[in-house]
């Protein structure tokens, strides 16, 4: 499928052009009839710690409304894995890891932690300002601060997941509570729900327990609170992280809407599509090897041999720029299995096999060289390429009388002193 900038707005498919609808989308369930789920996520065996922790750091903080900030500090393993939940979610993995349960384990990440302080900043602060109005001012008035806050913390949330773990991030809140509007209020009135909760039952049982049981009380019940959340916001992200830009499914896409396309077309067994293209690729101004080796193998596709042999020369010459040299030699010898004396027509051509295939093809190089001075007498490279052809039969095939013609040759019409100099220089090196 294709989607607007790859964020699956408008699924097409690639062969047909038709619109998709994302299955993953149809079949998710709303977020309020996942609330039993939720309210379950926190009372697992690997979270029953974090409610541990934080009910008795809670509870040995002597009870000044000063200090009460201290007891945040119980909360921080609430932090990571309500952040770890959430990236479980959003980050790009398999169905099986995306559903398996965050572990200590994964508390260890730098980054994760960065996005965990981020996302408590704002709750913290300003539940501790609702709690000091209600000590303070007025419980009504702190009640409406938290209620406010809770309505918001979702967003905020969502925005430091998606956006990244930057404080600039939590200007795209808005976009979250108004492209999911449902799902989202759901999930703010579950965090509401906790807070109004939480200051009921710690109102009641400060007059029948113990003021460190009554901090312990409230430290477990913030930790149950902030989790349930956190499994709700995953849910959002699970459900709706394609249209806020994400791509928790798959890795995300990198390829162009052409290669794209290309690849399910020829999975599709499309290879006369797909020729089309590859014909134009290879007639632009500068084809990649890659296109030529996709328009021959595609000809050998559809068995149309008349014109990979008239794509022969072309596609030679982009070998030999590319330096495959042992894919030039097989080229060649495919075409002179369709014509038994078949040679590149160009000279320079000619020479540059003949460097490359040195070592690998001796035989070639003489295939490619003897009798230029016959078929192509105006070749500036005749001398270079006569010298490299008496080397060829002297020390690959211990022809020295018919090397030593080829060097007369070039004694005799080539003016040029480096050349003669090389044809020296070989004489005395077969001379030793």
């Amino acid at each position: 499928m294709d989607g607007q900038n790859d964020n699956f707005n408008e699924a097409r498919c690639l062969v047909c052009n038709q619109a998709l609808a994302p299955s993953s989308q149809e079949q998710a369930l709303p977020l309020w009839q996942q609330l039993d789920r939720f309210l379950r996520y926190p009372l697992q065996l690997t979270l029953l710690p974090v409610l541990l922790i934080w009910a008795v750091v809670a509870a040995v903080i002597p009870p000044l409304p000063a200090l009460f900030a201290l007891t945040v500090l119980g909360g921080i393993p609430a932090f990571g894995f309500a952040q770890a939940i959430m990236a479980s979610k959003a980050q790009v993995r398999r169905r099986h890891q995306r559903e398996r349960q965050p572990s200590w384990q994964d508390l260890s990440s730098g980054h994760g932690w960065k996005g965990a302080l981020l996302q408590a900043a704002p709750a913290v602060v300003l539940l501790l300002a609702a709690i000091a109005l209600m000590i303070w001012v007025s419980v009504p008035a702190g009640l409406l601060l938290g209620t406010i806050t809770m309505l918001l913390v979702p967003a905020l949330w969502l925005a430091i997941q998606v956006r990244g773990a930057d404080p600039g991030s939590f200007a795209a809140a808005l976009t979250y509570m108004v492209s999911a509007p449902r799902d989202y209020l759901v999930a703010a009135l579950l965090g509401v729900l906790g807070w109004l909760s939480g200051v009921a039952v710690v109102m009641v049982v400060m007059d029948v327990l113990p003021a460190p049981l009554t901090q312990a009380v409230g430290g477990a019940l913030a930790a149950y609170g902030w989790l349930v959340l956190a499994a709700a916001c995953a849910a959002l992200l699970e459900q709706h992280g394609r249209l806020w830009g994400l791509n928790p499914g798959a890795p995300r896409v990198t390829q162009s809407l052409a290669e794209r396309r290309q690849r399910v077309l020829l999975c599709a067994g499309r290879f006369d599509k797909v020729l089309l293209g590859a014909a134009k690729a290879v007639k632009g101004k500068k084809p990649a090897l890659g296109d030529w080796r996709q328009y021959d193998q595609l000809l050998a596709i559809l068995g149309k041999e008349e014109e990979r042999a008239l794509q022969v020369e072309p596609y030679l010459d982009a070998l030999v720029a590319a330096g495959d040299w042992q894919g030039a030699l097989h080229l060649i010898n495919e075409q002179r299995q369709r014509e038994a004396d078949w040679l590149p027509s160009g000279p320079a051509t000619r020479l540059a096999l003949a460097q490359g295939l040195y070592d690998p093809a001796p035989k070639m190089v003489v295939a490619l060289l003897k009798d230029m001075h016959q078929r192509h007498p105006d070749f500036t490279g005749l001398g270079e390429a006569y010298l490299l052809l008496a080397k060829t039969l002297a020390e690959k095939f211990a022809l020295s009388g018919k090397a030593e013609q080829y060097l007369r040759f070039v004694d005799h019409h080539c003016r040029d002193a480096k050349l003669r100099m090389q044809v020296s220089e070989l004489r005395q090196a077969w001379a030793e």
